[in-house]
Parts: structure tokens; C-alpha cells; sequence
């Protein structure tokens, strides 16, 4: 009887030494879980974006957005800049992200800021700090892993102000992190008004940066009909984000052709392709383009009359 009693209270002094542990064991779970996420944004969110590819999926002709995300303060709490821009405006947005470890929750956050471009122009200190005094409490993107993607978004019942002229407004802005992609969606709602998921929202690639040279057939040999006098243009370099770029000889003359190159979805189901063509300056059309595998550090395009070469100089994505 004594041997069952000393057995049951060893067995409940080692039952309650578990339960005594397990909180501490789980906290550093959470910790290395959002120490993880957090040093998968910092490699994953900086770079140039744009939704190039959603315009041309979806055949409008609304303007190509572009953004550039930078990090401002790599010390204490990460700080990122996000600049985006409709193509052709001079006109640039600029909020400020602050990507914070809550202490209660163990989640990864991020809060956000809009930023005039005046601020810009002050020291670093002084422009987070004064885009951070327009952060609301409430408006909060709550990060978590959903397989590849990192993704969140802020409530509308706790992102709120009261604006002058509209009375109580509402926020939802909803931000997906892809490893070469990005997601953002932002909706500001009046009092009553339902936030419509999928309105306004910006898919955008993560572009990457080429060096490019070409050669180019200047005379066509009238017996045998090969091109031949070959001269080399001048060097360029372009990012895959579809913005056409003319080609120029080594005087600065304008060759009558540019190329582009884009990452376009190309097979369903699977990710954007590389796509580069030749544009005919004259006509406006597609002289010819070719397909490259997603990813690909050098492109070679060899026609009859030019040749085009890039190699990848800034890997972004």
C-alpha cells in the first residue's frame, strides 16, 4: 500500500513538473517561429515590384503600378519604405511600414504610415519619427505563414479615424508576401459601407535587373540575301517589369527597334515566364520575342539581323 502511495505521488510531482515547463517550452517555440518569419521578410520584402503582368492578364488599360520597397533602419525594429508610383505620373505615394514582435501574442506585426514626400528630405530619425506619430493603435497587419506566402491583414473594426469631412472612416489594408511576389489590397470605407474582397487590389512580381548588349545587320547581301555588316549598339540595362527600352548605336543614334522584357503568365497554373521582344519603333509592333524559363540569369536572342544578350546584374527575385 505505502509502495502505491509513493508511486502516485511520484508520478503527480512528475505530471506537474511538465505542466510547469510546457509554457516556457512553447514560449521559445513561438519565438524561434517569428524570429524565422521575420528574417524571411527581411530577405524576401526589398526590392522593385510591379503589377506589369495583372494589366496585361486582365487587358485594361489602367496604368502599370510600380513599387520600391527599401529598408530604412536595419538596427532595433525594422523600418521599410514603400514608394509606389502610376507608370507615366510624376506623382508618388510613400508610407512607412514598422515590422514589430509583439510581446503578448508572439506574432509578428507590421504598422503602417503614410508619408509625404517633403519628409523625405528630413534625417532619418526625424522622418520616422514623424511618420510614426501618425500610426493608429488599432490599424495593425498581423502576420502569419500560410505555406509559401507570409500574409495578414488589419481589421476595419479597430483601423479607424474620424475624418473631417466623412465622419468615422474605416481601413482595411490586407498585404500577401510571396517569394517573388506581393499582394496589397487597401480599402478606406465610410460608416455602413462593406468591404468588397478583391477590389483594388495590386498583384505585383518582384523584378530583377539585366545587363544587355546587342548587335544588329546594317546591309542585306543582295546575291546570296544574308545579313551581314554587323555592328555591336550601345550597351543598356533594364529590369523585367515590361518598359520598353530603345536600342541606340554606339554614336547615341536610334536604331528604329526596342526591346522589352516582361514577366507574363504564360501556362496556367504555374509561375510568370520571362518574355522578350523586339518592338519596332515605326510600326509600334512586335518584331518577334521568345519565351524564358522563370528565373533564368542569361538570355540569348538570336535572330537573323541582331542578336541580344543579357546576364542578370542585380538578382531582386
Amino acid at each position: 500500500m505505502k509502495l502505491s502511495f509513493k508511486l502516485a505521488a511520484l508520478y503527480l510531482v512528475g505530471l506537474l513538473s511538465n505542466c510547469a515547463t510546457l509554457p516556457d517550452t512553447q514560449t521559445a517555440t513561438d519565438d524561434a517561429r517569428t524570429k524565422e518569419l521575420i528574417n524571411r521578410i527581411h530577405k524576401a520584402l526589398p526590392g522593385t515590384y510591379s503589377n506589369f503582368a495583372q494589366i496585361n492578364e486582365n487587358g485594361t488599360d489602367a496604368p502599370v503600378t510600380d513599387l520600391n520597397i527599401r529598408q530604412l533602419s536595419a538596427s532595433g525594429e525594422p523600418v521599410f519604405l514603400f514608394a509606389s508610383q502610376e507608370r507615366g505620373s510624376i506623382t508618388a505615394r510613400y508610407d512607412i511600414y514598422w515590422l514589430k514582435l509583439n510581446p503578448l501574442t508572439k506574432k509578428a506585426e507590421f504598422h503602417f504610415a503614410r508619408l509625404t514626400g517633403a519628409e523625405l528630405s528630413l534625417s532619418l530619425q526625424e522622418t520616422i519619427a514623424t511618420a510614426w506619430q501618425r500610426v493608429l493603435p488599432g490599424c495593425v497587419i498581423v502576420l502569419e505563414a500560410n505555406g509559401e506566402q507570409l500574409q495578414g491583414h488589419s481589421r476595419p473594426d479597430t483601423c479607424r479615424f474620424e475624418d473631417p469631412y466623412r465622419g468615422e472612416t474605416r481601413i482595411y489594408r490586407m498585404l500577401a508576401l510571396g517569394a517573388n511576389s506581393l499582394e496589397l489590397e487597401t480599402a478606406v470605407m465610410a460608416p455602413g459601407e462593406q468591404h468588397n474582397a478583391g477590389d483594388g487590389n495590386l498583384i505585383m512580381q518582384k523584378h530583377r535587373f539585366y545587363a544587355g548588349s546587342a548587335s544588329i545587320s546594317v546591309a542585306v547581301n543582295p546575291a546570296t540575301g544574308e545579313y551581314e555588316e554587323w555592328q555591336d549598339l550601345s550597351r543598356f540595362s533594364l529590369f523585367d517589369d515590361g518598359r520598353v527600352i530603345r536600342l541606340y548605336s554606339r554614336n547615341l543614334a536610334a536604331m528604329g527597334f526596342a526591346v522589352q522584357l516582361a514577366r507574363l503568365h504564360w501556362r496556367a497554373g504555374e509561375p510568370p515566364y520571362l518574355r522578350l521582344a523586339i518592338i519596332n519603333e515605326t510600326s509600334g509592333a512586335t518584331q518577334a520575342f521568345q519565351w524564358i524559363e522563370p528565373g533564368s540569369e542569361r538570355i540569348d536572342l538570336n535572330l537573323e539581323w541582331l542578336t541580344i544578350k543579357l546576364e542578370i546584374a542585380l538578382p531582386g527575385g
